[in-house]
């Protein structure tokens, strides 16, 4: 396996082009949303279907305290509710490979309304359920066995029973957008500010930069994590610049797009009676802020490691100053990385292989591009980025830009964590308890990630490689544990400038972010001008505290990763358990069936520990290599 990772083999089947248009792409590496509708037109009809069942709701209201009616409108509510998320995932995948097609936008407007008017349609249940007599519903529960598949449904509305208001009240709230009784992920359910973010982005007028060679190149999202991380200089210098120099120039639309979003989170929260919008959304998973609160003190207590990681960085690339435009380019640039698409998924099966055999077939029926769960290549008019996207009845959908570097074969292995998460679940739990809770949403996908890391180094054979991927474990805990506690950070401080009153404006939120990351990234880093405008293109940030999930998924992810390959066949059948519990138990609760407890402090200093002691050995490894540049002959290194 060797030789497809880091030798230049087969040429791939596609070159490929971001600034291309969609059609040219070969058929077989785009999706087929013809697994769930035919055209559009057969969507458009269903959605005319669902959309008139609804008024079946209204013969709901008033009737849940008798069971058999409990069981019916619960069953008719999921019915629907599985109808109307095929119909948003179908309209919002098509949208994501043809960004400024109007009708393809028009249709995910229809799909985020009809999804907007079902909870609107539903609210009725949490008004209900919680005013259910205790003992009454446990009468319920012997004589209809048909509410089994909804007990957890119940629960968890009778859990915030207490924050919930009034019919009229509710119905109010719905119409204004209350997402805190949303049944899908909030990153799925676009508010208004999040549209007028992606539109915003969608119409961003980049600059041309030079390539190495001093060719003018368009600058896109798509191609814009590929210059900014050249091994030339100046290159990635005007990458960067060209990105944030435009954000600047858009800074006060951009601040008052998040003022709003945060704006809204925290009256949405407060209408409902608690005391802080992270209070709210943590709540919605069952998750107590003390857990986010112990993810960011654990890693702003350990934020010395990765100073000494941007003082490597320093001495490696030669720098007399690191920049943001130094953080990306691979510290060992002369590896042959290129890995087209039809390799890489073979690299990631082999990876994955200590999942065992099922899961290892799954994921190579899903990752092959002919079975129409994958859209594989960057084209024009792509949405950037990379996500994995699901409905309960179909096969997940895994949207890539993939251009054949190492990044994108890990982005592979961690989109296809989240769909093998939602497909395993969805084989063994009912449309109620299907979907994974927010605060599992990355583990599985970090898990994968892993997994890769540790099979790529154990294949390494130089000490080249070694550092080159050593490098990569380290980019991988700084992005996904530093970074996104960081993200964190900023986006529980924005939501406590509008508790707290404090207007938000451009500046603000630029000596925000520029605070943020002078402490997290230390002494060695210096910030330039424009820097404080990054958090402008990040789209996370509309997600309503989705990003700490990143963190604590990682760290769940390393140390499950490790009870997987160390543990044999118990401790990853109790990991692919955790899988497919889906929601039937609280989060944490299954996080601890599988070995981990993300209420400690533990998993963070054991990833964080992971990272000090990669830092230390890629270390090592550039000494020897500057002694041997000086002429010297260091000695080998303790394995």
């Amino acid at each position: 396996m060797h030789a497809l990772i880091f030798a230049l083999a087969a040429h791939a089947a596609w070159t490929p082009d971001p600034t291309a248009p969609r059609e040219t792409v070969p058929a077989e590496y785009r999706w087929k949303l013809g697994d769930l509708y035919p055209d559009a037109a057969a969507w458009e009809a269903d959605r005319k279907r669902v959309l008139g069942r609804l008024d079946e709701l209204d013969g709901c209201r008033g009737s849940l305290g008798e069971p058999r009616e409990l069981e019916r409108c619960l069953g008719l509510v999921t019915e629907l509710r599985v109808a109307v998320n095929r119909l948003a995932l179908y309209a919002n995948l098509a949208e994501a490979v043809a960004m400024t097609d109007p009708e393809a936008a028009r249709r995910a407007t229809l799909g985020r309304d009809l999804v907007g008017e079902l909870s609107r349609r539903t609210d009725f249940l949490r008004v209900e359920i919680p005013r259910i007599p205790e003992r009454r519903l446990e009468r319920a529960y012997r004589r209809q066995p048909g509410l089994a598949p909804y007990r957890v449904m119940i629960g968890e509305i009778r859990r915030r029973g207490d924050h919930v208001l009034g019919e009229e009240a509710e119905r109010v709230l719905g119409l204004l957008g209350d997402n805190l009784w949303a049944t899908v992920d909030l990153n799925e359910i676009v508010a208004p500010p999040e549209a007028a973010f992606q539109g915003m982005i969608a119409d961003l007028d980049l600059p041309t930069i030079h390539d190495e060679q001093g060719a003018e190149v368009q600058l896109t999202l798509s191609n814009y994590g590929r210059w900014r991380a050249s091994s030339d200089r100046e290159v990635r210098r005007e990458a960067v610049q060209g990105l944030f120099g435009t954000l600047r120039k858009n800074q006060h639309v951009f601040a008052a797009t998040l003022a709003g979003q945060a704006q809204t989170d925290v009256a949405l929260a407060r209408a409902r009676g608690y005391d802080t919008a992270i209070e709210a959304y943590l709540d919605r998973e069952d998750v107590d802020v003390a857990v986010v609160e112990n993810l960011v003190d654990t890693v702003e207590g350990h934020l010395d490691a990765l100073h000494r990681y941007v003082a490597l960085r320093k001495k490696v690339l030669g720098l007399d100053e690191v920049h943001f435009y130094d953080m990306y380019v691979p510290l060992v640039p002369d590896l042959d990385r290129r890995i087209p698409y039809d390799e890489a998924r073979l690299v990631v099966e082999a990876a994955l292989a200590p999942l065992g055999e099922e899961y290892g077939q799954v994921l190579a029926e899903g990752m092959d591009p002919k079975n129409g769960w994958v859209d594989v290549y960057p084209h024009a008019d792509k949405l950037s980025g990379a996500f994995c996207a699901s409905a309960w009845g179909a096969h997940p959908y895994v949207l890539l830009n993939h251009q054949d570097r190492l990044y994108d074969t890990s982005t592979l292995a961690h989109e296809f964590g989240h769909a093998m998460h939602a497909w395993l679940s969805m084989q063994d739990q009912p449309p109620a308890t299907a979907s994974a809770s927010t605060f599992l949403a990355e583990t599985a996908s970090t898990v994968n990630e892993a997994l890769l890391l540790d099979y790529l180094l154990a294949d390494a054979k130089t000490d080249e490689e070694r550092m080159f991927l050593l490098n990569e474990r380290l980019e991988q805990i700084k992005g996904t544990i530093y970074r996104q506690t960081m993200l964190t950070a900023f986006e529980w401080q924005v939501h406590r400038f509008v508790e707290e009153g404090t207007p938000i404006t451009a500046e603000l939120l630029d000596e925000t972010w520029r605070g943020l990351v002078s402490r997290y990234y230390g002494p060695d880093y210096v910030l330039d001008e424009d820097d404080g405008m990054e958090w402008a293109y990040i789209p996370h940030l509309y997600y309503k505290y989705y990003v700490y999930t990143y963190a604590t998924g990682l760290s769940s992810g390393l140390a499950l990763a490790r009870r997987v390959r160390e543990g044999g066949p118990e401790a990853r059948d109790a990991y692919l358990a955790m899988l497919r519990a889906g929601s039937s138990r609280p989060p944490l609760d299954l996080l601890r069936s599988a070995g981990v407890d993300m209420a400690t402090p533990e998993p963070i200093e054991t990833a964080l520990g992971v990272f000090e002691d990669t830092l230390a050995e890629l270390e090592v490894l550039v000494e020897m290599r500057q002694e041997r540049a000086r002429g010297g002959e260091p000695e080998a290194p303790t394995p």
